[in-house]
């Protein structure tokens, strides 16, 4: 995704991965960082890695190659941040989780399942009304799969944001 603005440098949507010492407030600095800066953050996921010690934080943001320096520079200077790199999007592998919960009917059911079949989707939980579906994929499938299921009634939504990995 690529458009420029009035300055000459492009803008664009970049992943930090951000590794941190698991310690508690962590979070609450970098998005304090990103708050008095005024950088808006497009998605932000954060889980303990392989070592209990440390926290992967991937944040999506967009903006455009000054900005992204300025902001990876200013991350590497808070308190326990370990490292900070900037994933290039094709050198990457991208995925998004989404939960998706809609109604269901006598009438629908067949055709809810068939939908979630052609997505591969998992379908987690079933009620005489409502249905819990599961898909990981790339923003746009995960899109794609929640514009489809709009027609019939979604009822909740919890998705994720982008979890990447260098490949």
């Amino acid at each position: 995704m690529e458009y420029t603005n009035a300055n000459p440098s492009p803008v664009k949507e970049y992943i930090l991965s951000v590794l941190a010492r698991n310690r508690s407030g962590v979070l609450l600095r970098i998005a304090g960082l990103f708050s008095r800066r005024c950088y808006n953050i497009l998605s932000i996921v954060a889980a303990q890695t392989e070592n209990t010690e440390y926290s992967r934080i991937l944040i999506v943001v967009s903006g455009d190659d000054r900005i992204i320096r300025q902001v990876d520079k200013q991350l590497q200077k808070l308190v326990d941040i370990v490292q900070v790199d900037v994933l290039p999007w094709e050198k990457a592998v991208v995925r998004e989780h989404v939960l998706l919960k809609v109604k269901r009917t006598v009438q629908n059911s067949e055709k809810l399942v068939e939908m979630a079949n052609v997505f591969r989707a998992k379908i987690l939980n079933v009620e005489p009304d409502s249905m819990i579906l599961e898909l990981t994929g790339d923003a746009a499938t995960i899109n794609s799969f929640i514009e489809l299921y709009n027609p019939y009634g979604v009822l909740k939504i919890l998705r994720t944001g982008a979890m990447a990995m260098e490949k």
